[in-house]
């Protein structure tokens, strides 16, 4: 029986390193896609959390130039008045979130939806720019993600719902 057959390797080889030998480079491929994979995952993890700490500095950070179309003063002169119309929606839809206020999300989709309805007033302008604006105006505070409605900004939402009602 000859012993350079493949059938009789494992007499000559009882470790079995033939077996390993000839599919270590594939073994080697594998775990390496696989470290390569894990690395991938670890960096894109890594990246998204730097992603989100960037935008919650943005956030606080306001670029450009301020919003400063009309003033909280106007919002009292007939011809400003409707100017501020614009805003009274938003003012609503932050006091709905009562107490605990709106999440910053639902508001930059509202913005979203009224700069299309409003370019003219909104055109260059940044969602955070607007909020910026509203808080100067006192009319309403930003706090962890959410949107608070100030009493000043109740007191207006009434003033001028009170108001638009008696002109009608």
């Amino acid at each position: 029986m000859p012993l350079l057959g493949r059938q009789n390797w494992g007499k000559l080889d009882p470790l079995g390193l033939w077996f390993w030998g000839e599919r270590m480079p594939v073994l080697f491929i594998t775990l390496a896609a696989f470290v390569f994979f894990v690395l991938v995952l670890i960096a894109l993890s890594v990246a998204q959390l730097a992603e989100r700490k960037e935008e919650r500095r943005l956030f606080l950070r306001i670029p450009g130039k301020p919003f400063t179309v009309i003033s909280i003063a106007q919002a009292f002169e007939e011809d400003s008045a409707i100017l501020w119309e614009t805003q009274v929606p938003s003012l609503q839809l932050i006091a709905s979130g009562g107490p605990k206020g709106t999440p910053v999300l639902k508001m930059r989709r509202f913005f979203i939806v009224a700069s299309k309805r409003y370019p003219e007033l909104y055109e260059g302008v940044y969602f955070e720019q607007w909020l910026h604006f509203l808080e100067q105006a006192e009319l309403i505070s930003l706090a962890d993600e959410k949107i608070v409605i100030t009493p000043q900004g109740v007191d207006f939402l009434k003033y001028r719902l009170t108001t638009k009602h008696l002109a009608a």
